[in-house]
Formats: structure tokens, C-alpha cells, sequence
């Protein structure tokens, strides 16, 4: 991972322990405590009953709480290193995101609008490609994406304002920024009520700024195609600017996988 200087502090990155030293983040009503022990890692986390989305306050303590948070996980190895890395991913199922006005677009017009989705928090460790932890920051709801009960997949839902314009789109630290085009070029207009973003196969990027990133999601329509077509840039959308590659995307982007899931892009 590269190296960059961020304009704003942010969560994620690598930290150094010393045998016995602990840390504890707040990260929008979770807390983790992470202790390393000489032969083994250790965790404690917790969350508020009233853990929202809209939360995306955090900070880290250097002084691990009096009272336990909770169970402990112990990961036990021969030696431990003294480094750990905080890292956001791509959530590990689809998410529907809904806006939160109805969108449609007209016949002919190509547009870009502007997403963002809750991300996970993976906790790796040196020699280790598996990582210790990976959960949801803020767990999305779930909600099942198809035209029945039996043809469909279970996903997380969350609802978005699908800016137009990305400085208008608020920079949260728990959620990434996926551009979606869309090119409308059959004789109807195109609704955009709800929509299968395949999240999984989406790699996280940060910008300078500290704002988190994902390649932008193609969607071409066209008049006598009932399915519409996809694809997923190879790059970022440069009004991101300067980025580095955080997580790589959980799933390969072969043909055959990607087609299970555009099949149900949208409702």
C-alpha cells in the first residue's frame, strides 16, 4: 500500500504495538479494543443499541477502557509482530441502494451520479493474507433484490441521495464514493428506483483528501435489450484525484460470476 499524506486524520492504516500495548477506537458507536500480546492478538468489541448510518463520528484512545467491552477473541500465533493494519473493504454481499427522490432519465442522456455505501473493517497482520477481523463498521440492513422469492439474492440495503454534483455529496469516513454512468439510449425513460451494486467485486481507493473510492460502474440501456449492459472501469473517476489502493475487490471480476449478478441490477 502506498504511502500518502491525508488532508484530514483518518481511521484506517498501519499501527505499531510494543508486547502489552493496547488502542481503542470509537467508530460511530463501535468500539474496538485491540491489545498485542507477545503470542497472540486480542479483541473486544462492542456496539450502541442505537448504532445508525448516519453516525460517522470517531476517534482513538491510546488508554484501553477500565471495564472489559466484552468477550474476548484471542488469535494465537508463535510470535506476534508489533504491526497491525486497519483497512476498509467493499461489503461482503450486494447492496441495494434506493434514493432517496425518484430518479429517471430521459432518452438519449448520459449521466453520472454520485453513491455511497457503508464500508467493513479488516484487520490484517504481517504473513497473514486472511484478515483477523471483517465486519461492518455500521451493519446495513438486509433486504432480498428480485422479482420473486425464489429468483434473487439476499444483499444489505441503504438509502442514498444520488448526487448529480460530488461536492455536494457529504465525505463520511465509513462510506465509499462509487460513480455510476448511466447511458440511456432506448426510446423510454429509465426510472432509477433501486439498484444491485455488486460490491464485492469493487476494489477501495483513498484520495488525497481522505475521501474512500471505488471504480466508477457503467450501465448502458439499450432499446431491444431487456437486461442492460455493465462494466467496471479499470480506473478512478479523476475528480477523485490522486489515489492509493486500500483493498483490492473480495471477488475477481470474471465474465461468468459477473453476469449472476447484473442479471439483477435492477428492479
Amino acid at each position: 500500500m502506498t504511502e500518502m499524506g491525508y488532508q484530514e486524520p483518518v481511521w484506517w492504516g498501519t499501527q505499531s504495538f510494543e508486547p502489552g500495548q493496547g488502542r481503542h477506537w470509537h467508530m460511530a458507536g463501535m468500539n474496538l479494543c485491540i491489545i498485542r500480546q507477545i503470542r497472540e492478538w486480542q479483541f473486544q468489541i462492542n456496539r450502541t443499541p442505537a448504532q445508525g448510518e448516519d453516525n460517522h463520528a470517531w476517534h482513538r484512545d491510546e488508554q484501553l477502557p477500565e471495564n472489559p467491552l466484552g468477550e474476548l477473541s484471542r488469535y494465537v500465533f508463535g510470535q506476534t509482530s508489533g504491526q497491525l493494519t486497519l483497512l476498509p473493504r467493499m461489503a461482503d454481499r450486494s447492496i441495494v441502494v434506493r434514493p432517496v427522490m425518484p430518479l429517471f432519465v430521459p432518452p438519449g442522456q448520459d449521466i453520472i451520479f454520485y453513491v455511497s455505501t457503508p464500508v467493513w473493517l479488516s484487520c490484517l497482520v504481517e504473513g497473514q493474507d486472511t484478515p483477523l477481523i471483517d465486519i461492518p463498521i455500521v451493519r446495513p440492513a438486509d433486504t432480498w433484490f428480485g422479482p420473486n422469492t425464489v429468483k434473487g439474492e439476499l444483499c444489505y440495503a441503504t438509502q442514498v441521495t444520488g448526487r448529480l454534483e460530488l461536492n455536494h455529496l457529504s465525505k463520511w469516513p465509513f462510506r465509499a464514493v462509487t460513480p455510476v454512468r448511466i447511458s440511456n439510449n432506448s426510446n423510454t425513460f429509465m426510472p432509477v428506483e433501486r439498484i444491485n451494486l455488486p460490491v464485492p467485486f469493487l476494489p477501495v481507493y483513498a484520495s488525497a483528501s481522505g475521501r474512500l473510492w471505488t471504480p466508477i460502474l457503467h450501465v448502458t440501456t439499450e432499446e431491444r435489450q431487456k437486461v442492460p449492459r455493465i462494466r467496471i472501469d479499470t480506473n478512478i473517476s479523476t475528480e477523485a484525484g490522486e489515489v492509493t489502493l486500500l483493498s483490492p475487490a473480495r471477488r475477481g471480476t470474471e465474465e461468468h460470476a459477473l453476469i449472476r449478478v447484473f442479471d439483477n441490477l435492477f428492479d
